[in-house]
C-alpha cells in the first residue's frame, strides 16, 4: 500500500480493509504522516455509502492485499459515484490469488457436499473462502490443521471439497487431504489449478532495510 506518497501528496485515503487485520493495523497504526492527512476505514458498502472525509475532491482509496476483486470492486464503485476524483489502485493491486481461491469455491459447492478451508482463524481470505461456500450451499469450516477437524461432520458425507487460503502452506494441505483419505477410505482427486504469477513489489523502506 502506498500509503504515505498519498499522504505526502496531501490527501486523505481511505483503506478498503478488515477491521483487526494486521495488515490494516499495521498500516493504521502506522501512519506517519496524521498531520498532513487523514486515514479511514472502510469494510462494507453500508460504510463507503456513509463515509465522511474532510478532503472529498482531493482523496484517494488503498486496498488490503489480501481482498479480492469481488472483496474491493462494489465498494470502490460506491466510493467513486460519491467522489468522482477520487483516485483508485492499479490493477496491480489486486490479489489475484485470492479471487482465483473464491471463483474456484463458487464451482466447488456446486459439485460438493462439503467443504473444508485450510487457513488460519484470523486469516481475513480464508474467512471468506468459508463464508463464500455456505452463501452457495455448501457447508464450510475453516481448520489449521486435520486434529481441528470434527471427524463427525463429515462421516456421512460422500463428495468432500478442500481449498486454501492464500498463506495457507501447500504441504500442510496435502497432509490434511492424505489424512481425510486415510480415515474416509476415498480418493483424492485435484481439479483446476490457475497460475498465479502476480508479484507484489517490496515497499523501498523494506528494500533498503534488507539491502543493509
Amino acid at each position: 500500500m502506498e500509503v504515505k506518497r498519498h499522504a505526502r501528496a496531501g490527501r486523505d485515503i481511505i483503506l478498503i480493509g478488515h477491521e483487526g487485520h494486521p495488515e490494516v493495523e499495521g498500516t493504521i497504526g502506522r501512519h506517519e504522516c496524521k498531520n498532513i492527512s487523514n486515514i479511514y476505514l472502510v469494510q462494507d458498502e453500508l460504510e463507503a455509502k456513509k463515509i465522511k472525509v474532510s478532503k472529498p475532491n482531493d482523496l484517494t482509496v488503498v486496498t488490503q492485499t489480501t481482498l479480492s476483486v469481488d472483496d474491493t470492486r462494489s465498494i470502490i464503485n460506491i466510493l467513486k459515484e460519491r467522489f468522482p476524483s477520487i483516485k483508485t489502485p492499479k490493477k496491480d493491486d489486486i490479489c489475484y490469488a485470492t479471487q482465483n481461491r473464491q471463483d474456484a469455491v463458487k464451482q466447488l459447492a456446486l459439485e460438493n457436499e462439503f467443504m473444508i478451508v485450510v487457513g488460519s482463524k484470523n486469516s481475513s481470505n480464508s474467512n471468506r473462502l468459508k463464508e463464500l461456500s455456505d452463501r452457495c450451499g455448501c457447508e464450510a469450516v475453516l481448520i489449521d490443521e486435520f486434529n481441528d477437524l470434527d471427524l463427525k461432520k463429515i462421516k456421512d458425507i460422500k463428495k468432500i471439497a478442500i481449498t486454501a487460503g492464500a498463506s495457507a502452506p501447500e504441504n500442510r494441505v496435502q497432509e490434511i487431504a492424505e489424512s481425510i483419505q486415510i480415515v474416509t477410505g476415498g480418493t483424492i482427486s485435484e481439479v483446476g489449478k490457475d497460475e498465479e504469477n502476480i508479484v507484489f513489489k517490496m515497499p523501498p523502506e523494506l528494500r533498503r532495510e534488507k539491502a543493509q
